[in-house]
């Protein structure tokens, strides 16, 4: 039996994810650079994909019918790779959680030493 594996673990060698869009998985797959077709199914997952494809990483349909001639077009499209690969460059870019809560930390207790 194999325990929790992170995804980036999962997403090496992978040309292309289909997901349904929850906010974990969109991120981590564009962290790794992989494009997606994406079916939202619920909750925030619409403006998941909608900001997804915005960028330029992803295909969004409604069907799951539509998944396959979706994958094809992505691995067929050669800008939906490069739209991931930026992401993933911006993503990187960011600074760690852990340093962002410090950095909040401190501003909230300016604001509160300044009062």
């Amino acid at each position: 039996m194999t325990g929790f594996v992170p995804m980036r673990y999962l997403l090496d060698g992978v040309d292309v994810v289909v997901t349904s869009g929850g906010a974990g998985t969109v991120l981590s797959v564009l962290g790794a650079a992989v494009p997606m077709v994406i079916l939202p199914l619920g909750l925030d997952k619409p403006l998941n994909a909608e900001r997804a494809a915005a960028v330029g990483a992803a295909v969004v349909i409604q069907d799951p019918r539509q998944a396959g001639t979706a994958a094809a077009r992505v691995l067929g499209t050669p800008s939906f790779a490069v739209a991931a690969s930026q992401m993933a460059a911006r993503i990187a870019a960011m600074k760690p959680a852990d340093e962002v809560l410090a950095l909040l930390l401190d501003r909230i207790s300016l604001r509160r030493s300044e009062t």
